[in-house]
């Protein structure tokens, strides 16, 4: 476990619910993808037409006390009118702040419900006429029965429309135009971000490509454990902590980061947390921790791992080929010596030790996959000497 992943204990003692509270961006704010004067003009027009609707309600009421001559009545008209346009606008805002597929989900649960009741309501007043006796037929009581009877049906598969949409909306995808309850487009998946790859760094470099178009999401105990590092006692710690948040920064800067809201839980630690908030999310896990991507493989959670990623793009060496590099030190072994390729790749050289410091060309004869990288083992290049020019022979 590298060194973020030991101070994690650190915060496992805090409680609260994990659950997910708020989405904010690192600054505290909403990211815009809008000019704020949209903003502001769209919160202005949307305080207007609450005014309208307000307006519009007290005229019904003043229109209906005149119209069925209610005037005995008038206070308590318009102080209904008044309570309903407040329990609509309250509604509405708490509508607002509900996601559109959860809305969408909502409405065809209802119509689903609808057209459900209509359908068994109709089945069970055809049988109820079929065998109800002949002077029941006609009689007030009868219709209040049959009105009562289509009501509870209407409510209860309205109600089983919306639960069960509501339940399963992920599990399928409606094919109407504007409309769909899965979202496929990969920009949509998360990536969350570990302590590890923040504080590493190349994270900014590989969102800067573009190769990895994904929604940015770093839990806001990651963030405290972040600042806890930056604020260490250890100069080196507190060099990686302060690093790790001007790379936040420039990445909230550049592409915009979600700081997720929520507590870490007790006697979970971080690593657990992360898992939890990744799979909730149903997003991938970006780090440079080996451990946690092999506890997050366990679980079935996606990760990404930078150094995975790294290995896997550098260039594929061959038995026979030959590189130039520079001899830095020696080896473990007898008469070794090691050297580094641009892209960080060992090196090492079987009897070269005499040859440290210089500029070599080494024949590639093996290499190997380890946990920490790819690792080249070489020979010196033998070059075969010059042979001598001959002087050409003069005619006479």
């Amino acid at each position: 476990m590298n060194e973020e992943s030991e101070s994690r204990t650190s915060n496992g003692g805090a409680s609260g619910p994990q659950n997910t509270v708020r989405r904010e961006n690192l600054s505290g704010s909403r990211r815009r993808s809008r000019p704020r004067a949209d903003d502001d003009y769209n919160r202005s027009t949307l305080y207007v037409v609450r005014m309208l609707f307000a307006m519009i309600c007290v005229a019904i009421a003043f229109y209906t006390v005149r119209v069925l001559n209610l005037t005995e009545y008038f206070v308590e008209i318009v102080a209904f009118s008044c309570a309903l346009t407040i329990v609509v606008i309250a509604g509405e805002l708490f509508f607002s702040k509900t996601p559109i597929r959860t809305l969408a989900g909502i409405a065809f649960g209802l119509i689903m419900g609808l057209a459900m009741s209509l359908l068994f309501g109709t089945v069970v007043e055809f049988f109820l006429k079929a065998y109800a006796p002949a002077e029941v037929e006609g009689m007030a009581e009868w219709e209040n029965l049959l009105a009562v009877i289509q009501l509870l049906t209407t409510s209860i598969f309205c109600y089983y429309g919306v639960t069960i949409l509501l339940r399963t909306k992920d599990d399928f995808k409606f094919i109407i135009p504007y409309v769909e309850f899965r979202k496929d487009l990969r920009r949509h998946t998360p990536l969350v971000l570990d302590t590890s790859m923040i504080i590493d760094g190349r994270v900014l470099a590989l969102i800067d490509t573009g190769v990895l178009d994904h929604r940015l999401v770093v839990p806001r105990f990651v963030l405290n454990e972040l600042q806890n590092i930056a604020d260490s006692s250890d100069r080196s710690r507190r060099e990686r902590g302060r690093r790790g948040m001007d790379v936040l920064q420039k990445l909230q800067d550049r592409h915009g980061v979600e700081v997720i809201e929520g507590d870490l839980p007790s006697g979970i630690g971080v690593d657990g947390a992360l898992l939890v908030v990744a799979e909730e999310l149903r997003g991938k896990l970006l780090t440079t921790d080996y451990n946690l991507q092999k506890r997050a493989d366990l679980q079935g959670i996606s990760v990404i791992n930078v150094n995975d990623l790294a290995t896997a793009l550098k260039p594929v060496v061959v038995p026979g080929e030959n590189l130039q590099l520079k001899l830095l030190r020696e080896g473990d072994g007898a008469g070794q010596a090691v050297g580094f390729l641009d892209d960080g790749t060992m090196v090492v050289v079987e009897n070269s030790s005499r040859q440290v410091g210089r500029e070599v060309t080494v024949e590639v004869t093996s290499s190997t996959q380890t946990n920490a990288g790819k690792m080249i083992f070489g020979r010196l290049k033998k070059i075969p000497p010059r042979r001598p020019r001959r002087s050409a022979r003069r005619i006479s």
